[in-house]
């Protein structure tokens, strides 16, 4: 199973150079919006995802499916979390069933 991040320009470039399977970066126009929809609708239809990572800023101006596979986390981007850490650990718990203690 592949694991796919969406996102900003750097964002996207540093989860490549650590090995991500394929990254995909959008900037904040209407158009590569609506690119990003299609292509996070068309990565849902793949068999070969199992992980799609999203920014949170991404994530919340397009529509995220409620999807049980494959599993989609929001992640913060270069400017840090939009939820703050304590929601943040409580997404991760929920997604993965561990808690991230400091």
């Amino acid at each position: 199973m592949k694991i796919v991040v969406l996102g900003d320009k750097d964002t996207t470039l540093g989860f490549r150079l650590a090995g991500v399977h394929e990254a995909y970066s959008f900037e904040e126009t209407i158009q590569e919006l609506e690119r990003a929809k299609n292509k996070l609708k068309e990565l849902i239809e793949r068999e070969d995802i199992g992980v799609i990572l999203i920014t949170e800023r991404l994530a919340q101006k397009i529509e995220i499916p409620d999807v049980t596979f494959p599993i989609i986390l929001q992640i913060p981007d270069k400017y840090g979390s939009l939820y703050g850490e304590e929601q943040l650990r409580e997404i991760v718990r929920k997604a993965i069933g561990v808690e991230i203690k400091r």
